[in-house]
């Protein structure tokens, strides 16, 4: 399987792990699943997208799904996204923005720095007192 989507933690952080080498149908398939699995909330969430198990990808074919409604999906809040290296980031966040137009997505090199940014959100207790 190319990827892997789903919650991290129920209705507050998605997670969607790519896998080996992607073109523009496998991504597809991953953005149609992101965006099923956010049609469920009620709440908008945080987006965890792991690309450190990426192999490669086809030139261009993040751009291609710009219109994609997993981009400008209401529900996803922010997007989290670790590993992926300069020109999938230049790609990935040239989708984003004509989909959202805002910049709604922060990366990271690591899982480590992302679990870090998110921990907030993940504890059991988010507002402890």
């Amino acid at each position: 399987m190319a990827h892997e989507v789903y919650w991290m933690k129920p209705n507050r952080v998605l997670y969607a792990n790519y896998k080996g080498y992607h073109d523009e149908e496998t991504i597809r398939a991953c953005l149609d699943d992101m965006a099923t699995e956010l049609d469920k909330v009620d709440e908008p969430v945080f987006v965890l997208i792991n690309w450190l198990e990426v192999t490669g990808h086809d030139p261009a074919a993040l751009i291609k799904h710009q219109k994609h409604r997993a981009y400008g999906h209401p529900m996803a809040a922010r997007a989290v996204l670790v590993g992926m290296g300069a020109q999938a980031q230049m790609e990935n966040q040239v989708s984003a923005t004509r989909a959202r137009e805002i910049v709604h997505t922060v990366y990271f090199d690591t899982m480590e720095e992302a679990l870090h940014y998110l921990e907030f959100v993940l504890a059991d207790d988010p507002n402890p007192q």
